[in-house]
């Protein structure tokens, strides 16, 4: 069998099992989205804020923006920076991860940097290229503890002989191995999409959503900007900074839930983590006369949506 045959069964496959699986799923909406917990403006340095994380401990979080080659380490509680690292020149970073006592930061190219030992003197950084390109404008970053793999999904490009104006990608890369997966893990299919909003609960902006994806439109207008793994229950959030979205699926791809986040609130989402207990923390790069911001959300699995 040819490459070329079986990537196109596979992406096949996938399509069908992400639009079928959607009626076996209602998923509740365990956050408020118009009433944070919590707000931290956040220093300028961080106007261009495009990563989020939460390192191990659960007691500070960790960020990057993209345009400085730096980590910046972040009081939890109220968004102040601690302590601001450099790991390696100027460039456009899209998220970051820690696992253990490793940290890794993803380059919009696909590159990835793995900074040991980060802020002592002992700090070393290795960099992993592999097929992805700019091309594929890569802004989500996650680490999937169930594979010890990190996930990196495309905003542009979604590779191969894939349509764009039908898929987006999500690709993993392996920390045993070191490795990229040369097939996506995840194929989001604009047509599983549409397939969701016709069997999905209609909310407040279910009309807007219709909107934003109108099949007759030429483009599939979703531009994930950052990726998280739910601690708790497993499933995979992406922010897209089209339509101001936020996307829930399951790790076989199936959508589970579409929202439109408050554009008062989140005037751009690019950055997108959990702590332990699964509460949600949403950067926002500065837009205009906003300043950049987290916004941080408890989560209650009891929660029934209005949306």
């Amino acid at each position: 069998m040819t490459r070329k045959y079986f990537f196109t069964l596979f992406v096949f496959y996938l399509s069908i099992n992400i639009s079928f699986g959607q009626e076996h799923h209602n998923h509740g909406d365990p956050y408020d989205w118009n009433t944070p917990a919590q707000s931290f403006t956040l220093d300028g340095r961080l106007a261009e804020i495009s990563g989020l994380s939460v390192e191990p401990t659960d007691n500070y979080l960790l960020a990057v923006q993209d345009e400085l080659g730096e980590l910046f380490v972040l009081d939890k509680t109220n968004g102040r920076i601690v302590q601001q690292i450099p790991f390696w020149k100027e460039g456009d970073y899209e998220g970051i991860e820690q696992v253990g006592n490793t940290i890794y930061v993803v380059k919009n190219t696909g590159t990835i940097y793995e900074v040991s030992q980060a802020g002592t003197n002992e700090q070393t950084v290795e960099k992993y290229n592999g097929f992805l390109t700019g091309d594929n404008d890569i802004e989500g970053l996650s680490y999937w503890p169930q594979r010890h793999q990190l996930l990196l999904a495309c905003k542009a490009q979604p590779g191969g002989e894939l349509d764009p104006n039908r898929y987006k990608a999500i690709y993993a890369f392996d920390l045993t191995t070191k490795t990229f997966a040369p097939e996506p893990l995840i194929l989001l299919d604009r047509e599983a999409v549409g397939a969701y909003l016709k069997q999905c609960k209609p909310g407040p902006d279910h009309h807007k959503l219709c909107d934003i994806f109108d099949p007759e439109k030429a483009d599939f207008d979703l531009s994930p900007a950052a990726l998280a793994v739910h601690p708790l229950t497993g499933n995979f959030y992406l922010t897209s900074s089209k339509g101001n979205l936020l996307l829930v699926i399951n790790n076989a791809g199936e959508i589970l839930h579409i929202d439109k986040l408050p554009k008062e609130l989140h005037r751009q989402p690019e950055g997108l983590c959990f702590d332990a207990a699964g509460n949600l923390y949403i950067a926002n790069e500065q837009k205009k006369d906003s300043p950049p911001v987290i916004h941080y959300y408890l989560y209650d699995p009891n929660r029934t949506s209005e949306r």
